[in-house]
C-alpha cells in the first residue's frame, strides 16, 4: 500500500500540519528536566495504554518502536484479515485509535510532544511517531479521557429507552471534530436504507469475543433508542483512516465519560461498492469510514472489559 501526499494541508512555522506543534507552557509553570529513564517509562506506559484501544476483530494490528525519546507506530500487516478488511483501512483505523490512546496518556501525564503522521516513503508501514520534548503541566482535558480508557467497552446490547441527549451528542461530535474528522447523524429513513445496503455487503464473521470495529449489520435492527452516525472525512487516503481512528478513540472515550454506549458497525463500509452507496446517501459530503450506534448506557461501567493485550515494542 502506497501512501500519497495529503492535498491542501495547512502549513505553519513547524512544517506540514500533520506535524503537531508543541504548545508553550503557561507563564510561571514549572518545567522539570527530562531524564532518559523517565522518558522511556513514559513512552512504555503510553504504548501499554494503547493496549486498551478498540481494533478490528480484536487483532491489535500495530506494533511500536522506541528509539531514544521517540515512539513510532507501525502497521502490522500480519494481523489483517483480508476477507473482512479488504484494503486494510479498518486496520489503520484501529492503529489510529491506539495512537490517540497513547497521545492522551502522555498529555495527561504532563509531557509535551511533537507528533508526525507523515510516513516514510521507504517504510510505508510506519504510520506516525510521538517525540517527547519536555515535561509540561498535565492537560486538563486529557484527564477524563484517560480515566475512561480502562472503562471503554463495545456495547452490543439493544439500545432501548430514550435516545441520548443533545448535549451528549454534541460532546461526542466535538471530540470527533477535534481530530479533523466529522460525524453525520442519520435520519430514520437513512438508517433503514443503510440496513439494506449493509445486508448486501460482506459483514465481518462471528467468532471473536469483542470484535470491536468489526460488527455486522445486526446492530441496525435493535436500535429503537439509538442514534446512528457516520464517521467521515473529506479525503480517503491512509492518513485519513489513521485520523479517523484517532477521532473514533476521542469520540468513544468522550461518550464513555458522558454515559453513552457505543457500538461500531463496519459492514456497510468494508467494501468499495457499499461505501460508494453510503457516500451518496450522505450527499457526497465526504468519505465514510465507520458507522457508530450511540445509546444510553444501561449502567456505568465498573471496571475494564478485558485486560489490555501485551504490546509489541521494539527497542532500538
Amino acid at each position: 500500500m502506497q501512501f500519497k501526499p495529503r492535498p491542501d494541508r495547512r502549513h505553519d512555522s513547524t512544517g506540514p500540519a500533520n506535524v503537531k506543534a508543541a504548545v508553550a507552557a503557561p507563564a510561571g509553570a514549572t518545567i522539570h528536566p527530562i531524564g532518559a529513564q523517565a522518558v522511556v517509562h513514559a513512552l512504555l506506559a503510553a504504548a501499554n495504554a494503547a493496549g486498551f484501544a478498540p481494533s478490528i476483530l480484536d487483532s491489535q494490528p500495530w506494533r511500536w518502536r522506541l528509539t531514544g525519546n521517540t515512539l513510532a507506530l507501525y502497521l502490522d500487516r500480519t494481523c489483517i484479515d483480508h476477507d473482512v478488511d479488504v484494503d486494510g483501512r479498518l486496520a489503520i483505523i484501529s492503529c489510529g485509535a491506539a495512537l490517540h490512546h497513547a497521545r492522551i496518556a502522555l498529555a495527561a501525564a504532563g509531557w509535551r510532544l511533537t507528533m508526525n503522521r507523515r510516513p516514510d516513503p521507504a517504510d510505508p508501514d510506519r504510520l506516525a511517531s510521538l517525540r517527547l520534548e519536555e515535561r509540561s503541566p498535565a492537560a486538563p482535558a486529557a484527564a477524563p479521557l484517560v480515566s475512561s480508557i480502562p472503562l471503554r467497552r463495545t456495547d452490543r446490547t439493544p439500545a432501548t429507552g430514550a435516545p441520548i441527549a443533545a448535549a451528549q451528542l454534541k460532546a461526542v461530535s466535538s471530540a470527533v471534530r477535534g481530530e479533523e474528522t466529522s460525524l453525520h447523524v442519520l435520519y430514520p429513513d437513512e438508517v433503514l436504507e443503510l440496513a439494506r445496503v449493509a445486508s448486501g455487503g460482506r459483514p465481518a464473521p462471528a467468532g471473536s469475543a469483542d470484535r470491536s470495529i468489526g460488527a455486522g449489520p445486526a446492530g441496525l435492527a435493535d436500535g429503537r433508542g439509538a442514534t446512528f452516525a457516520l464517521l467521515y472525512g473529506h479525503t480517503d487516503e491512509p492518513e485519513d483512516w489513521l485520523r479517523a481512528g484517532e477521532a473514533l478513540s476521542a469520540g468513544w472515550l468522550t461518550a464513555t465519560a458522558a454515559g453513552v454506549s457505543v457500538l461500531p458497525l463496519s459492514a456497510a463500509v468494508e467494501v468499495a461498492s457499499t461505501r460508494q452507496v453510503v457516500q451518496m446517501m450522505i450527499g457526497c459530503v465526504g468519505y465514510p469510514y465507520l458507522l457508530l450506534r450511540l445509546g444510553r448506557a444501561t449502567a456505568p461501567p465498573s471496571g475494564p472489559r478485558r485486560a489490555p493485550a501485551v504490546q509489541i515494542i521494539d527497542r532500538r
